[in-house]
């Protein structure tokens, strides 16, 4: 029989591992995490609209730590997020706070045998990536076993036709509490609400069907078949969700100053500029390569034209050549041709300048054929890994130039300590990448203004993209601002009502 001592013993031991890697406590929390916190527990399915860097995490866990501490059927609970935010930011933090370092948790990624595995773990807590979710949905279909769910970055739940979307719409049904968290909930298009909204209510708000949504709150062009929203749907839809979400700006509770956004005008040559124009009027280029001898490159939609005209400010174009392989399956073969240099000499005297002043420099790149060249030009630099191995050695300073993906390095990294200046070589159309991106250095922690630099060719698609960029960037503003005030006013006639009573 074990003795108290030895009992004893071995519970200090335990609690001794897991305080090891312990930096913060509860009481460091800031008051508008502990917002959020009770927002959580008083909405069991709701959406965090927060800010990048305001600490969606510690304020997740600490609200499901006091849920299952508290509610007896909540006895698991699932998050799911992008796969580096799944394998280090969700554990990092568990183990930082001293309130939620002895939550058990599994990390449900890697392959097939290692996810079966993880999924059968008795911890209180399972992470998955969200490409997994589908796998995870078909292993335990109607025993399902998580009470509650987490969605880290819901954006990514915004289409309703994704395997995804469906995966968590079938259980729906056994979830008793959700949790959706995001900065950008509707950074491209007002119709990505519906999917996200759905699984918080089951349709109450906006019905079960995405084309009735449509039909109420947007109108189709004859044209273009672009969806705009009817006249005075913005104000229709906020209304009714603004009960179950919570804003929150980083303005209103930082002392951070704004990004800085500075254009750097790169210009082609009349020989480039000539060639750009006869893609974007004809849809189709001839190059003349003195090894591949003449070759052809034609755009086949206007979406494959914006495409390519991006690749053409950047100093490539792709040929895309289908061919049959084997089975008779359409395989799908790329070759990118070099075009010019004039954005990469623009980089040059811009890092050089740069790296005078003794700043470290982020290098947000799109295209493949980008990379590869700027890791010709800068050999000494470093890409961000898909494990995520690089942002310690970036956050410590010993990195000069990392290159970094905005789709695969633009959710839940911490990169804020290793450096302040960013400059997109090539420029992506979506907003939500672009915002994330931006949210890796202009966070909480960051000590500087961030140095946000764009290289837009002139007279190029790069252009328009600057622009649409800020024209969404607005439109996503107007509804968190609006959100952010119905639900003031609303809590405001709570309280008149309260005292009237």
């Amino acid at each position: 029989m074990i003795s108290l001592n030895a009992i004893s013993t071995l519970f200090e031991s335990w609690r001794s591992r897991k305080h090891r890697n312990v930096t913060l406590t509860q009481e460091q929390m800031h008051d508008y995490q502990i917002m959020g916190v009770n927002f959580i527990l008083d909405n069991p399915f709701c959406a965090l609209f927060i800010d990048l860097g305001l600490g969606k995490t510690i304020i997740s866990l600490t609200a499901l730590r006091e849920i299952t501490m508290l509610d007896p059927d909540i006895k698991k609970v699932l998050v799911v997020a992008p796969l580096k935010v799944a394998n280090r930011t969700w554990p990092d933090e568990i183990q930082n706070w001293e309130h939620t370092c002895t939550l058990s948790y599994s990390v449900i990624t890697g392959d097939e045998d290692a996810r079966k595995r993880a999924m059968h773990s008795s911890a209180e807590l399972h992470i998955i990536n969200r490409e997994n979710v589908e796998w995870l949905a078909q292993q335990w279909r109607s025993k399902w076993p998580y009470q509650m769910v987490i969605i880290d970055e819901s954006s990514s739940f915004k289409d309703h036709t994704t395997k995804r979307f469906k995966a968590l719409k079938n259980v729906r049904p056994y979830i008793k509490r959700l949790v959706e968290l995001t900065a950008t909930p509707a950074a491209e298009s007002y119709v990505h609400l519906f999917a996200q909204i759905y699984l918080l209510d089951a349709g109450e708000r906006f019905g079960r069907f995405i084309t009735h949504y449509k039909e109420k709150y947007f109108v189709e062009s004859k044209y273009t078949r672009k969806l705009d929203l009817r006249p005075g749907a913005k104000e229709a839809i906020t209304r009714k969700i603004h009960d179950i979400c919570l804003v929150m700006k980083a303005s209103d509770y930082l002392d951070m100053e704004e990004p800085v956004h500075i254009e750097v005008p790169v210009v082609l040559s009349a020989k480039e500029m000539a060639r750009y124009r006869s893609m974007e009027e004809d849809y189709i280029i001839e190059l003349v390569d003195d090894l591949d001898g003449e070759t052809i490159i034609e755009a086949e939609t206007a979406a494959v034209l914006a495409g390519k005209l991006l690749q053409m400010a950047s100093g490539f174009i792709y040929d895309s050549r289908k061919e049959l392989g084997e089975g008779d399956k359409v395989r799908v073969t790329r070759t990118d041709y070099h075009l010019h240099d004039h954005k990469m000499d623009a980089l040059d005297a811009l890092v050089e300048n740069l790296q005078e002043q003794g700043e470290n420099i982020m290098i947000v790149y799109h295209f493949k054929p980008s990379l590869a060249r700027l890791q010709k030009r800068y050999p000494k630099g470093v890409v961000m890994d898909k494990e995520g191995n690089a942002v310690t050695p970036w956050n410590k300073g010993k990195i000069p130039i990392l290159f970094v993906h905005a789709q695969s390095a633009g959710h839940g990294l911490n990169l804020q300590k290793g450096g302040r200046a960013m400059i997109f070589y090539d420029i992506p159309w979506s907003l939500e990448l672009y915002l994330q991106i931006i949210g890796r250095l202009n966070r909480q922690g960051q000590k500087r203004q961030v140095l946000l630099y764009h290289l837009v060719a002139k007279g190029t698609i790069d252009q328009k993209v600057v622009l649409r960029l800020k024209e969404k960037r607005d439109t996503q503003e107007w509804l968190l601002r609006r959100i952010t005030y119905l639900r003031r006013k609303r809590q405001k006639r709570l309280s008149e009502l309260a005292e009237a009573l």
